[in-house]
């Protein structure tokens, strides 16, 4: 078993863990269903103000127009929401990519929407762990290495799409071009 160095220790206790849990609160409290553009416009922007604090630039990237055959065999343009995109760096000789998704499954007018403690002070709702909350570690977890210098020399992008819940159809185009660029280890 690995036991943390002292500086570990260090960069860890930079990581404010109820910043985390409001972040959490805040962004599963509003429905970001895949289908829901209003709930994942409002989502990508509480995202961007949040990822704000890391170095670097962030954009809404719209998504790629996606068709889809309907039963009567007629074509429809399905709207995807816009992604977040976080650029750190991109000139380091080193990068990583980060992604992550801020869709749910559950759509606006499903019953699941409350957040809710359960008796052992576990949080229950929508998207809580997958996957706002993996969000909220992602984010607190680049904020400390930033802090702390260790990633001085190293870029990175974080992509936080907004359709994976249904297959990512609207960002795989950017998720393959990211990868490609981002893979210089």
């Amino acid at each position: 078993m690995h036991t943390l160095t002292s500086s570990e220790r260090q960069v860890l206790q930079t990581i404010e863990q109820r910043q985390m849990l409001d972040q959490v609160l805040t962004w599963a409290a509003g429905n970001s269903g895949s289908r829901n553009l209003t709930g994942l416009a409002a989502t990508a922007k509480m995202l961007a103000v949040a990822f704000a604090v890391l170095p670097g630039d962030v954009a809404l990237v719209a998504p790629e127009p996606v068709d889809r055959v309907l039963p009567d065999g007629s074509i429809k343009t399905v709207a995807h929401g816009e992604h977040l995109l976080v650029t750190v760096r991109p000139d380091s000789p080193t990068q990583l990519l980060f992604t992550g998704h801020m869709d749910t499954v559950f759509p606006a007018d499903h019953a699941f929407q409350q957040l809710r403690w359960l008796e052992d002070g576990t949080l229950n709702g929508p998207g809580v762990a997958d996957m706002k909350g993996g969000i909220s570690v992602m984010l607190a977890a680049l904020r400390a290495a930033e802090l702390s210098g260790c990633l001085a020399h190293t870029g990175y992008q974080i992509l936080i799409n907004s359709d994976e819940e249904v297959g990512s159809p609207s960002s795989t185009k950017l998720i393959a071009n990211l990868r490609r660029t981002s893979w210089r280890l």
